[in-house]
C-alpha cells in the first residue's frame, strides 16, 4: 500500500514502454502486497524461535523469497507519467485482497487451521481489523499467534494510510487533510511522502506506548506485545482473556481511547500544538460519547462502584472504537444495552483513526446536510454552507459523504439479507452485518452474551467477508474499484459481441 501511495514519486531508468495508469496501479499493488507479506512472514518466523521453532524455516524462507521477488518487481516497474485517482483507489483495493489471500494461504501452510474457510475468514478479519476471526492458535504456536496479531497491526496501519495519505490526496475529503503551514504550523500531511512518514511515526509511538503499558500492568512481554498490536490497530482478536486483571483492563481502556482518536489530533499533541485542541467539535463529541455511553451502560446493566465503572468503560470503549475486545456481561442487561453498543459500533470513532464505522465527522456532516435541506424548504433562496472543523466543506465532498452513507446502508442490508437467508435469525443477521461493515466485534445477543463466529456455518462466514473488506477500505475505494472492474467487463463483453457479430456478417 505504501508503494501505491508513492507511485510516480521516484524516477526510473528501466528501459521499455511505460505502463498504463491502470497497469501501474495494479503492478504496484502486487509488489506492495508481496512486500508486506514478506515482512509479516519473516517476522512471524523469527518470533516462532521463542517457542518450538517448527515453522521458522518455512516462514523465513518464504518471506525472504517473496520479498526478493517484490524488490525485483518494484525496480522493473516503469510507471505511467500520471496515475488516475480511480486507478490508485483500485490498486489499494487489489493490494488488500491479494494480502488476504496470501495470509490465508500462510495459515494453511503452517497448520494454524486445516480449513480453507477458517483460514480465509481469519486472514480477512485480521487485515480488516474485524474481531470476527474463526481461528484460535495454540498458545505454544508463537509464530501463528504473531501472524494473527501482525496482520491486525498491518491492517490498522493500512487503514491510516488510506484515511490520511490516500483519500485526501485523491479526491475525497481534501478539506480535512492537515496540510496548512499558516503561522509556522507543522502539518502532518503537507504531501504524501511526509504523511506516510508521520503516520509510521505516530502509529509506532502509540503501539510502543501501549505495549509498555500492558507490560507494566503485569502481562508477559510477548503477550503484552500481541495485545498491544490488537489494541493499536483496533483489531480486537486476542488469545484467551488477558483482561481479568483490573490494571490491564484500564490500560486497554486508555489504549483504545487513544487509537480511536484522530491521528491529526495525536500529531498536534506530538508537535506541541495542543492549544485550542478541545475546541474541536469532533473530539468533544467523541469524548462525550465515551462518557455518556459508559453512564447509560451502567444504568442499563445494574452496574455500580469502581468495578462496574471499569467494566462499563471497557465495553463502551471497545464498541465505539470498533476494537471489539470481548467482555462477558455482568449483572442483568436491559434490552436497551446491546442496542446501545450496536449503535456505538455503527457510529465509530473519529475520522483519521484506525477504527471503522461511518465515523463521527461524517455523522456530523450528514446532520448538517439534513438541517440545511430543512431550512431550504422554508427559504428556497437561502445560501447555506456546511462548516466542519472551522472549514467550509465543498459540495463535492458533501455529495460523496451522502453517497458513502447510501452505500453503507446498501451493503449492510444486503449482507443482513444474505446471512439471514443462510440460517441466522433477523436480529443476529443485522448485528453481524453492522459489525462486519463497521469492522467491529464481537456480536452480542439481546441478553448481552457474546456470539461465537465458529458456530456459524461456512456460507455465513464467507458471506460477511466482502462487507469486512468494504468497511475497512472506508467504502469509497472498494466501490470505485468495483465500478472500474464492472466497466472493464462490460466493455470487453460488448467488444466480444461486436466481434462475433462482425464475423457472422462476413462469414
Amino acid at each position: 500500500m505504501i508503494r501505491t501511495v508513492l507511485a510516480g514519486l521516484r524516477p526510473t531508468t528501466v528501459p521499455g514502454f511505460r505502463l498504463s495508469s491502470k497497469a501501474t496501479a495494479g503492478a504496484l499493488a502486487v509488489v506492495g502486497a508481496a512486500g508486506m507479506f514478506s515482512v509479516l512472514a519473516t517476522a512471524s518466523g523469527l518470533v516462532d524461535l521463542l517457542g518450538s521453532g517448527d515453522d521458522t524455516v518455512l516462514l523465513v524462507t518464504l518471506g525472504g523469497l517473496v520479498g526478493l521477488v517484490s524488490s525485483i518487481g518494484y525496480t522493473r516497474i516503469r510507471p505511467a507519467g500520471r496515475i488516475r485517482d480511480a486507478d490508485v483507489l483500485g490498486g489499494v483495493t487489489l493490494c488488500l485482497l491479494l494480502l488476504v489471500l496470501m495470509v490465508g494461504a500462510l495459515h494453511l501452510l503452517i497448520g494454524t487451521t486445516g480449513s480453507v474457510v477458517d483460514a480465509l475468514t481469519d486472514a480477512t478479519a485480521g487485515l480488516t481489523t474485524t474481531a470476527l476471526g474463526a481461528v484460535t492458535p495454540d498458545l505454544a504456536d508463537h509464530g501463528g499467534r504473531f501472524l494473527r496479531a501482525g496482520s491486525q497491526w498491518i491492517g490498522g496501519l493500512g487503514a491510516l494510510m488510506v484515511a490520511v495519505a490516500v483519500l485526501p490526496f485523491f479526491g475525497a475529503e481534501r478539506e480535512f487533510a492537515d496540510r496548512s503551514r499558516v503561522h509556522g504550523r507543522k502539518p502532518m500531511a503537507p504531501n504524501q511522502r511526509t504523511a506516510v512518514r508521520n503516520i509510521l511515526y505516530v502509529h509506532g509511538v502509540v503501539s510502543l506506548g501501549t505495549w509498555a503499558g500492558y507490560t507494566l500492568a503485569g502481562l508477559g512481554v510477548f503477550d503484552a506485545l500481541l495485545v498491544a498490536m490488537a489494541t493499536a490497530s483496533t483489531g480486537g482478536m486476542v488469545d484467551g482473556d488477558p483482561f481479568t486483571d483490573p490494571a490491564v483492563q484500564w490500560v486497554a481502556v486508555v489504549g483504545m481511547a487513544v487509537t480511536g482518536t484522530s491521528l491529526v489530533v495525536l500529531w498536534r499533541l506530538v508537535v506541541g500544538r495542543s492549544r485550542g485542541l478541545f475546541r474541536s467539535t469532533e473530539l468533544r463529541s467523541y469524548l462525550g460519547l465515551l462518557v455518556v455511553g459508559t453512564g447509560l451502560l451502567l444504568l442499563w446493566t445494574d452496574g455500580s462502584g469502581p468495578d462496574g465503572i471499569r467494566r462499563a468503560a471497557f465495553t463502551v470503549t471497545a464498541a465505539l472504537t470498533t476494537t471489539g475486545f470481548p467482555s462477558a456481561p455482568a449483572g442483568t442487561w436491559a434490552a436497551a444495552a446491546p442496542v446501545l453498543l450496536l449503535g456505538l459500533v455503527s457510529i465509530g470513532p473519529m475520522t483519521g483513526s484506525t477504527g471503522g464505522g461511518l465515523q463521527i465527522l461524517r455523522h456530523r456532516a450528514l446532520f448538517q446536510i439534513a438541517l440545511r435541506e430543512m431550512v431550504r424548504q422554508l427559504h428556497p433562496s437561502v445560501v447555506s454552507k456546511v462548516r466542519l472543523g472551522g472549514r467550509v466543506v465543498s459540495e463535492s465532498t458533501l455529495a460523496r459523504i451522502v453517497v458513502v452513507q447510501f452505500l453503507v446502508v446498501s451493503v449492510l442490508f444486503a449482507t443482513a439479507t444474505v446471512v439471514a437467508s443462510l440460517g441466522l435469525d433477523l436480529a443476529t443477521a443485522l448485528g453481524v452485518a453492522v459489525h462486519a461493515i463497521s469492522t467491529g466485534g464481537p456480536v452480542r445477543a439481546l441478553d448481552g452474551s457474546l456470539l461465537d463466529p465458529t458456530d456459524w456455518s461456512a456460507p455465513v462466514r464467507l458471506a460477511i467477508l466482502p462487507a469486512m473488506v468494504i468497511g475497512r477500505l472506508s467504502i469509497y475505494p472498494a466501490m470505485v474499484a468495483a465500478s472500474s472492474a464492472i466497466s472493464v467487463v462490460r466493455h470487453r463483453t460488448r467488444l466480444g459481441r461486436r466481434i462475433r457479430a462482425f464475423r457472422r456478417r462476413t462469414g
